[in-house]
């Protein structure tokens, strides 16, 4: 099959986050998409089907899980449609475990229109994990994510992730962000998943689908200019519309070439 890696949510190569994707006129076994996204080994391998013009089935995979859904993912797997000629209208839909998502094509950038997050629940933070996250403002539970916001942005980028840690804590990831001080940024903020082996995620769209609300409520702002503090960086225009969030960003394709499946 084709495969692409592309840089999402970046203008150069080499920032960003990067996630494989694959054209396919009909999708591999799961076991094979697994296999493909192991193999590959970036927080995303993205599979694609075409099902009629402008129309596409998308299936998102770490490492280790399918996920249901995946930000720079369908980024990147927009930027790809875009380069072979695809994507032929202003606007494209791909059906997914989330529901249809349409992107626009505003080449260089893409708006991904998600589904935002609001709903949470109240996280009682243990000793240890207050220990290691620093002086924190307060921690919300959207459904097995986990907001912990720090009362520093300092605090946010100078974190040393204990993964041991953040694995043993009893949500799927923790999302860790705090409001910008003194840049052009509203916030910041870092993704730890390696419940489904990604340790750091580079730069997640998904997570900014509950980080819109959270900021939204707390700066009275619907659009926001948001940072991924991860090594690699990157960086998000959202703008909340009621239960819509959409994501901007540029993307960078690095890699081409043919993966070769035997048996």
């Amino acid at each position: 099959m084709n495969l692409w890696i592309v840089d999402a949510f970046a203008s150069k190569p080499f920032h960003g986050n990067p996630a494989a994707v694959a054209l396919v006129n009909q999708f591999p076994e799961d076991l094979v998409c697994q296999n493909i996204a192991a193999e590959m080994n970036l927080s995303e391998t993205v599979f694609v089907k075409k099902l009629a013009d402008n129309q596409f089935h998308i299936r998102w995979f770490t490492p280790t899980v399918e996920i249901d859904l995946c930000g720079h993912g369908t980024l990147a797997a927009s930027h790809v449609l875009h380069e072979q000629g695809m994507f032929t209208e202003k606007e494209i839909v791909f059906e997914s475990l989330s529901g249809p998502l349409r992107v626009t094509n505003n080449h260089p950038d893409y708006t991904l229109d998600f589904p935002a997050k609001s709903h949470h629940t109240e996280f009682h933070i243990t000793p240890d994990v207050l220990n290691h996250f620093g002086p924190i403002n307060g921690a919300a539970l959207y459904g097995d994510d986990l907001v912990i916001e720090a009362s520093s942005d300092d605090l946010v980028k100078n974190l040393k992730p204990d993964f041991t840690l953040i694995e043993s804590m009893p949500c799927h990831s923790v999302i860790y962000t705090a409001k910008s001080e003194g840049s052009s940024y509203d916030f910041i903020s870092r993704f730890f998943n390696p419940k489904q082996g990604i340790k750091e995620d580079p730069v997640t769209g998904f997570s900014h689908c509950i980080l819109a609300p959270y900021w939204s409520a707390k700066l009275n702002k619907e659009e926001m200019l948001a940072y991924q503090a991860s090594k690699r960086g990157g960086t998000i225009h959202i703008n909340l519309k009621g239960k819509r969030v959409f994501l901007t960003g540029k993307a960078v394709t690095t890699f081409e070439g043919r993966f070769l499946v035997h048996g």
